[in-house]
């Protein structure tokens, strides 16, 4: 099955993933793509602003697609207790809206929704798409109940999804501007010349995905109909926060140092997410991830 063939929604689309999203569909060819969010950008194609918590705003979204990418929501950690209100609209609200609107159409479009590590307990292992599930976040709770939503309006109406839980990307298709994420982060503090700082040394371990396979997991996997149903683990490079910092640091002449966990953000630590990535892998035939160390020369 080519993507080129098909013709998508993406919302969220001026989001950092949601603008790789857009690039990787354009450079295979894709028959056509609209683009949405809440906020005006000229730089991307058939574009429209919608606020998804308004459900009339929802009714002008192009739902006659084959696949709708919906990637827009607050991400966060602790701020989602300082505003749940805004969280459980933005996050919740929102796909809700989405998917009453499809239900509502004639149409069936499948529905691709990006989840996070965040819903995992995490132990020191790496984790099963069945593994158990706990939240220590607003944005972890919102995550899970939006994974149960799609499913029922998939079981009483039909709506085909798939969703992809992803854990740490990197990197940067669209400019030399490296500043999305955790690696982002270790980059920003090196070249400003700083020290980069990890609570309790960086032991805990993340499956780091690059952007490009990223992409190309999400994209590829959500136009097969094996997955129509289904939820992935986005697959990568294992490797503990310290060994990331160092691959950073090292290029960039800098030490990583220890800082000791504030009590507020180690209550909310999910301790070690990694991930089996056998589902996904079966599902694309195999493939081979981009390294953090290849990444790191061109930094």
């Amino acid at each position: 099955m080519m993507v080129k063939d098909k013709k998508v929604s993406v919302i969220g689309a001026n989001g950092f993933i949601g603008k790789h999203l857009v690039y990787y569909l354009r450079n295979k060819g894709c028959a056509s793509i609209d683009c949405y969010d809440v906020v005006p950008c000229a730089e991307l194609p058939n574009y429209h602003c919608v606020d998804l918590t308004d459900r009339e705003a929802v009714e002008t979204i192009n739902l006659d697609v084959d696949y709708i990418f919906m990637f827009a929501g607050l991400t966060g950690t602790y701020a989602g207790f300082e505003a749940y209100e805004k969280y459980i609209n933005i996050n919740e609200l929102a796909l809700l809206n989405l998917l009453d609107a499809i239900r509502r159409s004639e149409y069936r479009p499948k529905v691709i929704f990006p989840s996070t590590r965040l819903v995992y307990k995490g132990y020191d292992k790496p984790l099963k798409e069945e593994d158990e599930k706990e939240s220590k976040t607003i944005y972890a709770a919102n995550k899970l109940a939006c994974e149960g939503y799609l499913q029922a309006y998939h079981e009483s109406f039909d709506i085909p999804y798939t969703v992809f839980r992803i854990c740490i990307p990197y990197g940067n298709l669209l400019s030399s501007d490296y500043s999305f994420g955790t690696v982002g982060f270790f980059i920003k503090q090196a070249k400003a010349g700083n020290d980069i700082t990890l609570y309790g040394g960086g032991t805990i371990k993340r499956t780091f995905t690059h952007m490009e396979d990223l992409c190309y997991q999400i994209v590829e996997g959500a136009i097969k109909k094996e997955s129509n149903g289904q939820i992935y683990n986005v697959g990568g490079e294992t490797l503990s926060l310290r060994q990331a910092a160092e691959t950073v640091a090292k290029k960039l002449g800098t030490n990583v140092v220890s800082v000791s966990w504030p009590e507020r953000d180690l209550r909310i630590e999910s301790d070690h997410t990694f991930f089996d990535d056998t589902k996904i892998q079966a599902l694309l035939g195999g493939m081979t991830y981009k390294r953090l160390e290849d990444f790191s020369k061109d930094i």
